[in-house]
């Protein structure tokens, strides 16, 4: 029963992986193409700090003001090939190591669900998956804040924005569930390996 459970359990998350792995790759297709298309749209929230004339803004209640610490979405009417680039920038790196990830996953699974689940490969793979989601996270975070600095620089008169607009905590989170599941299923197989050793 409990295999039958587990094996139900596999499945489900296999197809679970193969969905985002496909959904993460059209998204990343649909980007890269609506990138090259002239007149495509181009985004980014300014910090209000670098704005001026925010005193101003009406449509709001009395005692509501633009937060100065905050940010003001900007859209460019007729955006360049360098800042649809930039844009796309912010976007695709990330798209990429989530479908790595999720595509990984997905394999690692199928293998899992067509034979013994708990082997040192299933460990492996899971330690590569936590490396790549850490590494490529990181690196995604990095390339993001300095495409979105530089189109700032772009879009501004008054300066660039300087602080990135997220934080890498999601990918380390990600990848440090990755790494747990790898030294649990690693120290399993170690166990089960003595125990075999023992009988």
């Amino acid at each position: 029963m409990e295999g039958k459970q587990l094996g139900t359990w596999l499945r489900w998350l296999r197809v679970a992986a193969e969905i985002v792995y496909i959904v993460s790759l059209c998204l990343a297709v649909a980007v890269l193409v609506i990138a090259f298309i002239p007149g495509s749209p181009v985004t980014l929230g300014l910090p209000t700090s670098l704005l001026s004339g925010l005193d101003g803004v009406g449509g709001v209640a009395p005692g509501v003001v633009v937060d100065p610490e905050g940010t003001v979405v900007f859209k460019v009417t007729d955006p360049s090939l360098g800042q649809r680039m930039l844009y796309l920038a912010t976007m695709l790196p990330g798209l990429a190591v989530i479908a790595e990830v999720a595509r990984r996953t997905a394999k690692m699974l199928r293998a899992a669900q067509n034979s013994d689940p708990f082997t040192a490969q299933t460990a492996r793979e899971l330690t590569t998956v936590a490396k790549l989601t850490v590494i490529g996270g990181l690196v995604v975070w990095v390339s993001s804040a300095g495409a979105n600095w530089v189109l700032s620089v772009s879009m501004l008169s008054s300066g660039a924005a300087t602080g990135p607009l997220q934080s890498p905590l999601g990918w380390l989170a990600v990848g440090l569930i990755f790494g747990a599941f790898a030294q649990l299923v690693g120290r399993g197989v170690a166990m089960r390996a003595e125990l075999d050793s023992v009988i």
